[in-house]
C-alpha cells in the first residue's frame, strides 16, 4: 500500500501534522478563509505551529508560504472552509503522522 491510496480520515492516528505551501493570489479575499479556518482548526484541538512570515530556504525551492499545522483536515466544517480559498489561494498539503522515537 502506498501513502497515496490511504484515506487518513478512516485511520485512527494520535496526531497528524499538515505541511502546507500556500500561494495567495488575493490576500484581501484570503482573510475570508482564515477567519473561518482558524477557529475551526482550534475547535478540533489544532494549532498553527509555524508559518512562513520569516523563512529561510536552506536547500531547494519552496513553492509558496510554508505552514506547519497540527489539526484535523477531514472534519466537515474545515472541508466547508476550503471552498472559501477557491480562486484565492493555491495550497499544496501533505499530512504526516506524528513520530515518537522508540
Amino acid at each position: 500500500m502506498t501513502i497515496s491510496n490511504i484515506n487518513l480520515g478512516t485511520i485512527p492516528v494520535a496526531k497528524g501534522y499538515w505541511i502546507v505551501f500556500a500561494t495567495v493570489s488575493e490576500p484581501s479575499r484570503f482573510s475570508n478563509y482564515t477567519s473561518v479556518a482558524g477557529p475551526l482548526i482550534a475547535t478540533h484541538g489544532g494549532r498553527v505551529l509555524a508559518r512562513g512570515d520569516v523563512a529561510v530556504v536552506v536547500e531547494g525551492a519552496v513553492p509558496g508560504r510554508p505552514y506547519l499545522i497540527e489539526a484535523c483536515f477531514h472534519s466537515p466544517g474545515y472541508q466547508e472552509a476550503v471552498s472559501l480559498r477557491s480562486g484565492v489561494a493555491d495550497f499544496q498539503i501533505v499530512i504526516v503522522e506524528g513520530f515518537m522515537p522508540p
